[in-house]
């Protein structure tokens, strides 16, 4: 399946809608409950799935979806599947920082090869288009203005970027800095919540993303497919390129990298 012109307005649009009815719950009223890995959920989440996952039922009623808020055992074919994560930064979301995005992805034997990250609180968007990665803002009326192409960014020293939250003192997180900066011959950490980091990379405002331990597909694909068409790549640890449709829809660790 190709993702033309008519097709990727639907999924912008679908994903512009979703990202209101975020935004409309973040500046009213969140409800939220645990899920069985402890990991929360809120009443934002649900009701940006169901607008997702419907429609892409209806404009791509013979492809399954996978999505963090739905029962993923019963899919069989992962030749071609979407993957979503309707409200990616759940906790960022929670603190009301706007470090959240609205994730879609399409997975076509095993590669991302469409990818869209909306950051409804920012009012910023990027996707993939004729295997080319795309930046834009949206009007008042949902519709994309400023288009413009992205690619990565090298550099003599890099820029990593990683999750904004940590549980270590200030004096560890010194310690830890010296290290990685060694490690990865760079001069300037830039910390963020949700697949915004991948977006970083894509765009040129960092270089190095590295991940450890675990996260779901649905966290990296869409992030995955953008870096990809801006000249990136994530790869596991053992330096392999990463793969989607594997048991559990379960990553190990790996290194985004321009």
């Amino acid at each position: 399946m190709v993702i033309d012109s008519d097709k990727s307005k639907k999924l912008i649009t679908l994903a512009f809608n979703a990202g209101q009815e975020i935004v409309r719950i973040y500046n009213k009223k969140v409800t939220k409950k645990l899920k069985s890995d402890n990991s929360p959920v809120t009443n934002a989440d649900l009701r940006a799935n169901r607008i997702i996952c419907n429609g892409l039922k209806k404009y791509f009623p013979k492809v399954p979806i996978v999505s963090e808020e739905l029962d993923n055992s019963h899919i069989k074919n992962k030749k071609i599947f979407w993957l979503v994560d309707p409200l990616d930064g759940t906790k960022e979301f929670l603190k009301g920082n706007g470090e959240f995005t609205v994730n879609i992805a399409l997975i076509k034997d095993k590669k991302p090869v469409y990818g869209l990250i909306y950051m409804p609180a920012k009012n910023k968007i990027y996707y993939t288009k004729n295997k080319s990665s795309y930046f834009a803002k949206f009007d008042q009326k949902g519709n994309l203005k400023n288009a413009k192409v992205i690619g990565v960014k090298k550099r003599k020293k890099n820029v990593l970027v990683f999750s904004r939250s940590h549980g270590l003192s200030k004096e560890k997180i010194i310690e830890a800095k010296k290290v990685v900066f060694k490690k990865f011959n760079a001069n300037k950490i830039i910390r963020s919540g949700s697949s915004i980091k991948l977006c970083y990379i894509a765009d040129g405002t960092a270089n190095i993303y590295p991940r450890h331990g675990r996260t779901m597909e649905w966290d990296i694909a869409a992030g995955d497919a953008i870096l990809r068409y801006a000249g990136g790549r994530i790869k596991t640890l053992d330096r392999k390129i990463m793969k989607y449709g594997k048991p559990g829809f379960e990553n190990t660790s790996f290194i985004a990298k321009s």
